[in-house]
């Protein structure tokens, strides 16, 4: 019984750092970030992102609408996000901000290049929302 309850422990705390991992490194951060954009989740893709300033809850549901009004079109006249890479990573010196470069593919065959900044915050990684 007692064996039966310590892999049951053990299962629940890898489950749990598992979850967490994808914001603990820039480039789980980014490509948590990037899978969202590529679902269309716009409101998961904000939850992903630090501002400096705190904002409200119908501020940040009119910046997933903003954002959904700008984007969702686009990527829609590609034929959607099709796959998408996460490339070279240039961490800071001091370690609390990141650049991550990525690839997104659509579904159209063409692709983009692009960076996103990232800042560590807590010791999770996440993108950085500026003001």
């Amino acid at each position: 019984m007692k064996k039966m309850f310590r892999l049951m422990a053990m299962a629940v705390v890898v489950l749990a750092l598992a979850a967490c991992s994808k914001s603990a490194t820039p480039e789980g951060a980014a490509g948590a970030f990037l899978k969202s954009y590529q679902k269309g989740d716009y409101a998961a893709l904000v939850d992903q992102m630090h501002f400096s300033k705190e904002i409200t809850k119908e501020q940040k549901d009119q910046f997933v609408q903003l954002l959904q009004e700008k984007s969702a079109p686009e990527i829609e006249k590609k034929g959607g996000i099709a796959a998408y890479e996460v490339g070279e990573v240039v961490v800071a010196e001091n370690g609390e901000s990141a650049k991550v470069n990525y690839t997104l593919t659509y579904g159209d065959g063409t692709s983009k290049q692009d960076k996103v900044n990232l800042v560590q915050v807590d010791g999770k990684w996440m993108i950085d929302g500026g003001k």
